[in-house]
């Protein structure tokens, strides 16, 4: 039954609160789902650092290499900069109102909702391409792709931030970074406009096109994805687009689109992409990773596939959605808003496909078996949660209100479905906080736990020289007042 002219109103008044509303209590959901998670094993040797870090931490661009240096994460100084300023500070400044052990996790917990908060307003920054600010839209793009960060539930077969702190620092957040440097291009695409950059903006894309191919281990296959592919299609555009003018002058005027400020910086990207592979041919942590024969991969990488799309539900739904939507659209989109809709599917189809042929070229590692795992297709994630809130907003604000409406609460259903599977766990890291408290009130020159579950590691230690690294960090915390190493029993 449809609504009356005063049900209609006070619904469209009190829309904008409900949305805001929805987005504060999530966010504080997943702040507390994040301030339970155990710490990583990766962490300390990151954050102290050790011995094999510590040379990436004074070669920001790599160039040890050429003298024929091997060191740990050449090609990955910016992430290891920006993960060890944070983590050696923060605990300190929050333990003016902290306790030394709870300030690790608040600091862990604090960064991973940040960094959820800025991956939903890049992703609703792209889906409203309209000028100008408006609330509502904001609020409706950023809402439509919320249910999609979760902590549990999905995580692992869809997750963008990470349970594990060190995987949050070197996946999702070099991939929101991207985000950053991909949004002016995409906006101006979407409006059929040229980019209209500020002198500020093109200091940040000049320093992103430097600085991203250097800072975790997806971004390059990214840039190098995507870049050389717009920049060949606008060539050829451009080159097919003068017909009456004489083959050099038709591909001098085409190459003259890299003299673009997008050219400029994406032919940069790319450039620093591919030096950024050769140095990480350098990184010592390599060794051992080609344990498989490479075509030997691509049956894994396809069991793989197949494993991560059907051990949950949430891709199946995701694909629905998207599915439901470009079908909605075809039916009631206009000309223009259909082709664009249909014409980024189908570079982001295009983009699933050779990111997933080109994930076995990476190496083999024994923890990742089957190749495809929820980080290394974290991309692909976010691409595909991007493109469901895009045809998702245009369906909202192109049909009328009769079918909107209907649309709108399907919409809620849909959203309820996928955010229900979040539920909340909040005992993952109770057993290792209790024993970093334990650590913390010890005076043994070697704390003997009695909890068997891991601390600071991947796995639970059972021998003192194990825990040397995290006995550095805890004293650099100012858990302990010198370094005291703990096992388990």
């Amino acid at each position: 039954m449809p609504l009356s002219p005063t049900s209609k109103t006070i619904l469209q008044r009190s829309f904008p609160l409900l949305l805001l509303a929805f987005l504060l209590i999530d966010t504080g959901y997943s702040f507390i789902q994040h301030l339970h998670m155990p710490l990583d094993g990766d962490l300390a040797a990151i954050v102290v650092p050790a011995s094999w870090y510590q040379k990436v931490l004074e070669d920001p661009f790599g160039l040890s290499v050429l003298k024929g240096e091997h060191y740990g994460a050449p090609n990955r100084f910016f992430v290891h900069r920006t993960m060890s300023s944070y983590l050696l500070n923060m605990p300190l400044l929050l333990q003016k109102f902290a306790a030394p052990v709870d300030s690790i996790y608040l600091a862990c917990a604090i960064f991973k909702t940040l960094l959820q908060l800025l991956i939903i307003v890049a992703l609703a920054k792209g889906i409203n391409t309209d000028k100008g600010f408006r609330p509502l839209d904001c609020l409706v793009a950023a809402a439509l792709v919320t249910p999609f960060f979760q902590t549990d539930g999905y995580t692992l077969q869809m997750g963008i931030i990470e349970k594990s702190v060190t995987y949050s620092f070197f996946y999702p957040l070099p991939l929101w970074v991207l985000l950053v440097f991909f949004l002016p291009f995409f906006r101006a695409w979407h409006r059929g406009e040229k980019p209209n950059l500020s002198i500020a903006h093109h200091l940040l894309l000049a320093c992103l096109a430097l600085a991203l191919p250097l800072s975790g281990p997806l971004v390059p296959a990214v840039v190098l994805l995507v870049c050389p592919a717009v920049l060949l299609a606008q060539c050829g555009g451009h080159f097919l687009q003068n017909q009456s003018l004489p083959f050099a002058r038709r591909a001098t005027k085409a190459l003259a689109q890299l003299g673009s400020a997008q050219g400029r910086y994406f032919l940069v990207a790319s450039i620093m992409s591919l030096w950024s592979l050769y140095v990480g041919s350098f990184n010592i942590e390599n060794g051992g990773t080609d344990s498989l024969p490479l075509l030997d991969r691509y049956p894994a990488l396809f069991r793989g596939c197949g494993h991560i799309f059907t051990q949950k539900l949430g891709l199946p739904l995701l694909t629905l959605g998207i599915l439901v939507n470009l079908f909605l659209v075809s039916k009631f989109a206009t000309v223009e808003v259909r082709q664009k809709l249909f014409q980024v599917g189908k570079w982001l189809a295009v983009f699933v496909v050779a990111y997933l042929l080109l994930l076995p070229l990476g190496g083999y590692r024994g923890y990742r078996s089957l190749i495809v795992r929820h980080d290394t297709i974290m991309p692909i994630s976010l691409g595909l949660v991007f493109f469901y809130g895009l045809t998702t907003f245009a369906l909202l604000r192109k049909i009328t209100w009769q079918y909107r409406q209907m649309y709108a609460w399907s919409i809620v259903v849909f959203s309820a479905l996928i955010s229900s599977a979040d539920l909340p766990d909040f005992q993952q890291n109770a057993c290792e906080k209790a024993a970093l408290e334990t650590i913390w009130q010890s005076k043994e020159k070697v704390v003997k736990l009695s909890n068997n579950c891991p601390v600071m590691s991947w796995n639970p230690i059972t021998r003192q020289a194990d825990s040397d690294m995290n006995a550095e960090l805890l004293k650099l915390w100012g858990v302990t007042d010198e370094v005291r190493p703990y096992y388990s029993e």
